[in-house]
C-alpha cells in the first residue's frame, strides 16, 4: 500500500487517503496514531464525482460513521438495512463495478420497500418484486441476486431468522449475454478498431471479465503465464497463455504498465472502455453482430464453451475462468445438448443413406 498523501479536496474530519497503483483509497480513522484511535473503516469510492458533484453513497458511508445523521432510517426498515450493508466490511469486499451496479438494484428495493419491515418479508413479495421487471428477466435475476445477497448478510446480524429470497427461482430467459462464435469474433477483427480487438482476443483467450482484463500488466506475464487477481472474487489465477495470444501480444504496443491502452497511450478506464466499445458496435458495419444482441461479457462465454467443445472438465474450465463449477456445468449442459444432437442427426442421415442403398439394389 503506498504511502498517505495530501488529498486534493478538503476532507472532512477523521478522513485520510492513501494512494495505491494510481488509485485513491478513502479511509474513515478517528483519532488516528493517537492512543485512542477509533477504528479503521474504508469509505466506497471518491467523495465527488469526475463531473464535481458529491458521491452520495460516500457522504452517507462518513456521516454514519462520524455520527452526523441527525435522523436515520425508521429502525429496522430496508432503508436501514440498506445503509447498514453499504457501509459494511462486506460491501466494501465487492469490486467498483458491483457496488454500481447492485446501489442501483438497492436503489429500487428502498423506492418499493424503504419504510417497511425486513422482518416481514415473505417470498410472495420478493416474488412480486422480481415479477415486476420480468420483461427484463437478466435485470430482475441480477435484482433478485443483490437482494438475496443483502437478506444473507442480514440473518447474521439478527434482522430475521432466514433468507426469504432462498425460495424464489430466478427467470428463465435472464441466463445473461450470448457468446460469440468463431464466425463472429473473426467478423469483428476484420472491421473493428484495432485497439478494441486487443481487448476482445485479450478476454477471448483469457476468459476474464471486462474490469480484469483492462487491468492486466505487462509485468503479470512470466513462463507462459499471465496472472489474474480477479476483481470481483479477489481469486488469484495463473493462466497458460494460448498461442494466438502470444502472437497477438506480440502486435499490441507497449505504451505502458497495462497491456491494454487507449488511443491516447494511456491506460483504460472502465467507462471510457465502455464508451468507445458502444461507439464501435453502433456503426453501420457492426449491424451484424447488433442484430445478435452481442456483448464484450459474451467473449468470456465464448472462452467457457470453446473449451468445453475442446474437451476440457468442468474442473479445467473453472481453473482458467475461475467461476463456479456450478456455473461451467451450466454451460456444458449447453454444450452437451449441441453435441448429442448433431451425433444423433448424423446417425440419423447414416440410416437414411444406408435404406436408400438397399432400396437401390432391389
Amino acid at each position: 500500500m503506498g504511502r498517505p498523501r495530501t488529498a486534493r479536496v478538503k476532507l472532512p474530519p477523521h478522513v485520510h487517503v492513501v494512494r495505491a497503483r494510481g488509485k485513491d483509497y478513502y479511509y474513515y480513522h478517528p483519532h488516528r496514531g493517537r492512543d485512542y484511535e477509533g477504528q479503521r473503516v474504508k469509505l466506497p469510492g471518491d467523495p465527488f464525482q469526475r463531473n464535481g458533484t458529491p458521491n452520495a453513497e460516500w457522504w452517507d458511508a462518513y456521516d454514519v460513521l462520524a455520527g452526523n445523521r441527525k435522523r436515520g432510517p425508521k429502525e429496522g426498515s430496508f432503508s436501514a438495512l440498506i445503509l447498514e450493508f453499504k457501509t459494511s466490511p462486506e460491501w466494501s469486499m465487492f469490486s467498483e463495478h458491483t457496488r454500481q451496479d447492485w446501489s442501483r438494484y438497492l436503489d429500487r428495493v428502498e423506492e418499493v420497500w424503504g419504510p417497511l419491515s425486513v422482518l416481514a418479508l415473505e417470498p410472495k413479495h420478493v416474488l412480486k418484486l422480481r415479477d415486476k421487471y420480468a420483461k427484463t428477466p437478466a435485470a430482475a435475476n441480477n435484482l433478485l441476486r443483490c437482494l438475496s445477497a443483502m437478506m444473507s448478510f442480514a440473518v447474521p446480524r439478527g434482522w430475521r431468522p432466514n433468507n426469504p429470497c432462498v425460495q424464489v427461482k430466478k427467470l428463465k430467459g435472464g441466463e445473461g449475454y450470448a457468446p460469440w462464435e468463431f464466425s463472429d469474433i473473426d467478423y469483428f477483427k476484420m472491421r473493428a478498431r484495432v485497439d478494441l480487438w486487443h481487448a476482445a482476443i485479450l478476454a477471448l483467450y483469457s476468459g476474464q471479465r471486462l474490469g480484469d482484463v483492462l487491468n492486466m500488466r505487462w509485468d503479470d506475464i512470466a513462463n507462459g503465464l499471465i496472472a489474474v487477481l480477479q476483481n470481483k472474487t479477489r481469486k488469484k489465477l495463473w493462466i497458460p497463455m494460448h498461442a494466438n495470444l502470444r502472437a497477438a501480444l506480440h502486435d499490441i504496443p507497449r505504451c505502458g504498465m497495462t497491456i491494454l491502452t487507449n488511443t491516447k497511450g494511456q491506460p483504460w478506464t472502465l467507462m471510457g472502455f465502455k464508451a468507445s466499445w458502444s461507439t464501435e458496435l453502433n456503426r453501420p458495419e457492426m449491424k451484424l453482430l447488433r442484430d445478435k444482441a452481442l456483448v464484450f461479457h459474451g467473449l468470456r462465454k465464448s472462452a467457457v464453451v470453446f473449451l468445453l467443445e475442446a474437451g476440457c472438465t468442468d474442473a479445467e474450465v473453472a481453473a482458467i475462468t475461475g467461476q463456479s463449477r456450478q456455473m461451467v456445468e451450466h454451460y456444458a449442459k449447453q454444450v452437451n445438448q449441441r453435441k448429442l444432437a448433431a451425433t444423433a442427426m448424423s446417425k440419423w442421415e447414416a440410416s437414411d443413406a444406408d435404406g436408400a442403398s438397399k432400396d437401390s439394389e432391389d
